[in-house]
């Protein structure tokens, strides 16, 4: 007996777009700290308790209210991030950012530390510390919806009661004192008061500069950049150049996923209160196409849409827009996706095996997208056809338990949906599958039997009829 394959089509997952992300949220629970004399330093895991698309990479910014109790004084990066940014330790803002290029942290995981924070006290008080995030994607590129328990830290013996909370000082620059001449005797002179001259300091002329952790790689390729502005700047706008949804950023300093290959112009405005500058660098970013596996048999693939023109990704690599041919695929599962603006994505898997027919097809309708098109309702589904082919010919065809004729055989005017589709003949195993019959569309299915049991391969293409 031989290996079967059946290539599983038409499993669309249509999942909205302002709904990425959505479902309930990862949960980062932050114990209290309680630290017994100034000086001393308590570690901090910051774990997230499950990670169920995976986790491609962070970013967080750590605050405490009030100031002046206690500081981040270091922060252990995981081994899992290549890429890992800190900025601002020790201090009380600090930085952390992180990016699992290697995807690690895979799809399903559990109970994950993406740091520890050390913490160390300044002096005796309360106080609590905040993190804010500003990133956290999964492996799709999607973002992550997190739940955050703010962490109390007590400097000082547990014994005592709440310290007075320290008041911080909003701002470095002097206040002016009014000095007031002493009131004179004499009432005909009234009192003067007089108010010392503050000089203002001047801005400084913003000069926008940048720099990126990594300028070349493979698809999809996470960036890490990095503002170097002189001047100042208070607001930003970066342009990463490849034109997709998520193509600019007013973060400081942002990380962005290039996920189709070619080279790509990134430009950075930056200003504060007074001045603006744009710096541009062109080709800056260069992005290859990701090289599959290359270990057991190498099959091919055909994968085409409706319409075409889809960006097509094979577990998140880029490899064309439809109709393409993947070629030398190893034995092994795939995640397919299908993507095309104003229609939902499509998700399917594909499974190569080995002895099996060199090239097969498989064929994906994409549903429009009805808010992006500006349609309030689908058109009603009407009817569609089956083509059935097989080799040798002369195949019994029932459909739904009815037979219909021999193979070769167009059935019309088929109900749009799923149809049990039954093949019988002498000699051959009974071969049991389905019709996928869509609106407007043929939809052709070959079987290759071998004699005198099991068939050997089938392939399934849609064409517009009539």
């Amino acid at each position: 007996m031989k290996n079967l394959i059946i290539t599983s089509f038409l499993t669309m997952c249509m999942v909205l777009l302002f709904m990425c992300g959505a479902g309930s949220a990862v949960k980062i629970s932050l114990e209290d700290i309680h630290i017994s004399t100034v000086g001393q330093k308590v570690d901090l895991p910051i774990t997230v308790d499950a990670a169920p698309a995976g986790i491609s990479g962070y970013k967080f910014n750590t605050s405490f209210e009030p100031t002046g109790i206690a500081r981040v004084s270091a922060v252990t990066m995981p081994e899992w991030a290549p890429i890992k940014v800190i900025e601002g330790t020790p201090g009380e803002k600090v930085l952390v950012s992180a990016v699992d290029l290697n995807m690690k942290i895979e799809a399903g995981a559990g109970k994950t530390e993406i740091c520890k924070l050390s913490i160390e006290g300044l002096s005796e008080g309360n106080t609590s510390m905040s993190l804010a995030i500003a990133e956290i994607t999964d492996d799709t590129g999607s973002p992550i919806a997190v739940e955050i328990t703010p962490v109390s830290v007590k400097v000082g013996s547990k014994n005592s009661g709440p310290l007075p909370v320290q008041t911080p000082q909003t701002s470095s620059t002097p206040v002016p004192t009014p000095v007031v001449i002493p009131e004179i005797t004499d009432n005909t002179v009234p009192a003067v008061e007089i108010t010392p001259t503050v000089t203002p300091t001047p801005v400084p002329t913003v000069v926008a500069g940048f720099k990126a952790q990594l300028q070349e790689g493979s698809a999809p390729m996470t960036v890490l950049f990095t503002d170097n502005s002189t001047g100042y700047p208070t607001k930003f706008l970066w342009d990463f150049g490849d034109g997709s949804s998520d193509n600019t950023s007013p973060l400081q300093n942002p990380q962005h996923i290039y996920r189709i290959p070619g080279v790509y112009t990134v430009s950075l405005t930056a200003s504060n209160s007074v001045y603006t500058n744009s710096t541009q660098k062109a080709g800056f970013i260069s992005v290859k196409p990701m090289h599959l596996p290359t270990r057991g048999a190498k099959n091919n693939v055909t994968i085409f849409s409706v319409p075409d023109g889809a960006e097509v990704y094979l577990n998140n690599a880029y490899q064309g827009l439809t109709p393409v041919e993947l070629s030398n695929l190893s034995t092994r599962d795939y995640q397919l996706r299908l993507h095309k603006e104003g229609y939902y994505d499509v998700v399917s898997p594909i499974r190569i095996l080995d002895n099996v027919l060199p090239t097969f097809i498989s064929g994906f309708e994409m549903m429009p997208h009805l808010a992006e098109i500006g349609k309030l309702s689908a058109d009603p589904p009407q009817t569609g056809a089956a083509y059935i082919v097989s080799y040798p010919e002369l195949v019994n065809v029932r459909i739904n338990g009815t037979m219909v004729g021999k193979t070769d055989i167009m059935i019309m005017n088929l109900a749009v949906g799923t149809h049990n589709l039954t093949l019988e003949k002498a000699g051959y195993e009974p071969w049991n599958d389905t019709l996928e019959i869509k609106n407007g569309l043929a939809v052709i299915q070959t079987y290759h039997f071998e004699e005198p049991y099991f068939p050997l391969n089938r392939t399934v293409e849609y064409v517009q009829y009539p």
